[in-house]
């Protein structure tokens, strides 16, 4: 299973909502899983109406019992669209990546270690690498969720040569909003690779966090085709086949037609690992320019 993990460095600028959508609209047909590990944890049952205890908690207390080949199956739920979900275990530390549980859930629903992607929500990660229990350095690719404020910026410049060397290059940013300054303007900010644009659609994100309603009109959102195309972004970065077409069902529910790989598909290069970290710090001649 590729595992790719979901972050943000403040606030609350969307990493649960992004993570949903974009394993919803994921251009793959293979199996797709989001794993909630953010510390604080339990965001999906609460917003979704899911039990707390049928998750994290469920799947310890089953390996206790009866060992590291327990399946992961039971202990997941399904999102509004068939989303399939492994909720957090509330407040506390996250489980490791390599604990029994993380093994089991990285090989799927299938409980086999096949094609696939699992979605790591990890929320805020601080400069304490025990905050993410080694996940952020062991997925094959991580997302930066950015707000488009001066202060996020700021901070994404800060933290990249840590999280460029935490991930070994394995790193993109999408920005939320887009008003102020763009994914391609940070990127050149930072020395992080921009992924995508999450266009500011509040409506349709309380939607994607729960809320009642959808319909046609959610699943042709500006905010469900950003998370479509970041996903495509991702993908090329993973190996994962990339459909040249595919539509979005109501929820998440994907459709596609045809399945090519795009050029360059792969993990990021050295060359380019190597060229993001020298351009950390560098001026930039965008609407960043007058951030200090």
């Amino acid at each position: 299973m590729t595992v790719i993990t979901v972050i943000s460095l403040s606030g609350a600028p969307g990493v649960t909502t992004l993570g949903c959508l974009v394993a919803s609209t994921w251009p793959d047909p293979g199996p797709v899983l989001v794993v909630e590990c953010d510390a604080s944890g339990g965001d999906l049952a609460a917003r979704f109406g899911l039990s707390p205890a049928v998750g994290w908690r469920s799947l310890s207390a089953a390996i206790r019992r009866g060992g590291p080949m327990t399946p992961l199956h039971p202990h997941l739920q399904g999102l509004p669209g068939g989303l399939q979900v492994l909720v957090g275990a509330g407040e506390g530390a996250p489980l490791a990546a390599d604990t029994p549980e993380a093994r089991v859930a990285r090989g799927g629903p299938g409980g086999g270690h096949g094609d696939g992607v699992v979605f790591v929500d990890l929320g805020r990660v601080s400069r304490d690498r025990t905050d993410t229990g080694g996940w952020l350095e062991e997925g094959d690719q991580a997302i930066l969720v950015v707000r488009d404020d001066a202060a996020a910026a700021l901070r994404a410049r800060d933290r990249a040569s840590e999280l460029l060397d935490r991930t070994e290059g394995r790193i993109g940013l999408v920005v939320v909003g887009g008003t102020n300054f763009r994914s391609c303007e940070l990127a050149e900010f930072t020395g992080i690779e921009a992924l995508g644009d999450v266009a500011f659609d509040p409506e349709n994100a309380a939607l994607a966090s729960g809320a009642s309603g959808g319909g046609r009109r959610f699943e042709r959102s500006r905010l469900v085709e950003s998370a479509r195309r970041i996903g495509a972004s991702v993908a090329s970065r993973t190996g994962e086949m990339v459909p040249q077409d595919h539509q979005v069902d109501t929820a998440g529910i994907r459709t596609l037609n045809g399945r090519v790989a795009p050029p360059g598909a792969g993990r990021t290069s050295v060359r380019s690992y190597r060229s993001a970290r020298r351009a950390v710090g560098r001026p930039s001649s965008s609407s960043l320019d007058g951030v200090v």
